[in-house]
């Protein structure tokens, strides 16, 4: 079984999105962990604050078909084919980590926004923090540490919201 991130995030309806996409994920795979729900700013385009998470699932299946049925429950939630990398979503479904797997073609792994977005991160150190970046060989709760450090003069703007009752 491949131990394999999610990162998980909605900026359109974001409740009802991130409730549908993990009740998706939990019968496609089951998970067993996810973080707390981050709420974050849109980077690269002006839209709505996103919520946002990583969900961890253990699966038979290959990286390919991992991404496949992501896709399918993102177009499940009316998710648009092809659309705009930096446009609005009603549900985005990253593959972050699939085991120690290295590969540069789709999905690339480890997926790089790891290391470029508070909003992945966080999450991820919050549920996998001793696991080790299987290039730089840090633990991810090392690699938060270090990304705090070196932006704190233009942090990402990313709070965890407690006690969401919706969830």
């Amino acid at each position: 079984m491949a131990q394999v991130f999610l990162g998980v995030g909605s900026n359109t309806d974001r409740e009802k999105y991130i409730r549908a996409g993990l009740e998706a994920i939990a019968e496609s795979f089951g998970w067993r962990q996810r973080s707390r729900i981050f709420r974050s700013e849109s980077v690269g385009f002006s839209g709505s604050d996103f919520y946002n998470l990583v969900v961890e699932v253990e699966t038979s299946r290959s990286v390919t078909e991992v991404l496949a049925e992501c896709k399918r429950i993102e177009q499940q939630n009316g998710r648009v084919p092809e659309s705009a990398k930096y446009s609005p979503r009603t549900l985005d479904i990253d593959v972050l980590l699939y085991d120690d797997v290295i590969r540069a073609q789709q999905p690339q792994l480890p997926r790089a926004e790891i290391l470029e977005n508070a909003f992945v991160l966080w999450p991820l150190a919050e549920i996998a923090g001793d696991l080790l970046h299987p290039v730089l060989e840090v633990s991810y709760q090392q690699l938060w540490e270090q990304y705090q450090e070196s932006n704190k003069q233009a942090p990402q703007q990313l709070e965890p919201l407690e006690n969401t009752g919706w969830l």
